[in-house]
C-alpha cells in the first residue's frame, strides 16, 4: 500500500512541471484566473520559486525570487520569468486582503529546435 502511494504522489509531481505551493492565497481558496502550466521557454533549464504579492483587484504587486530554492542563476532567465509571472491574474474581491502572498513555482524548459532535413 506504502509502494502505491509513494508511486500515484511521484507521477503526480513529475507531471506537474510548476504550480502555486503554498500561502494566504491558496489557504483561502483564492483562484487564479490566467491558463498557464507555468512553464517557461528559456535556453536554461531549472527552477525558479517566487514569493509573490497579488493585490485586491486580482494583479501580481510583487514578484520577488527566493534564491535559496531556485536552481537558475542566470539573471536574464530572472527577469523573463518575473515579466512572466507578473502576467498572472486572480480572483479579485474586497473581502481580501490588501496584498495576499503565495508561493510559485516555474520551470524553466530549454526549447529543441527541430533538425533541418537535408536531401541527399
Amino acid at each position: 500500500m506504502k509502494s502505491l502511494l509513494f508511486t500515484i504522489i511521484m507521477s503526480s509531481s513529475f507531471l506537474s512541471f510548476g504550480q502555486m505551493l503554498s500561502g494566504p492565497l491558496m489557504d483561502e481558496g483564492r483562484k487564479m484566473i490566467t491558463t498557464t502550466n507555468f512553464i517557461l521557454d528559456d535556453a536554461r533549464e531549472g527552477v525558479i520559486i517566487f514569493n509573490v504579492s497579488v493585490d485586491r483587484n486580482g494583479k501580481v504587486s510583487s514578484a520577488k525570487v527566493d534564491p535559496g530554492e531556485t536552481t537558475v542563476v542566470s539573471t536574464p532567465a530572472r527577469i523573463a520569468a518575473t515579466n512572466f509571472v507578473k502576467t498572472f491574474q486572480f480572483q479579485a474581491g474586497t473581502y481580501y486582503p490588501e496584498f495576499h502572498q503565495v508561493k510559485i513555482k516555474v520551470t524553466l524548459k530549454a526549447s529543441v529546435a527541430p533538425k533541418p532535413v537535408t536531401q541527399e
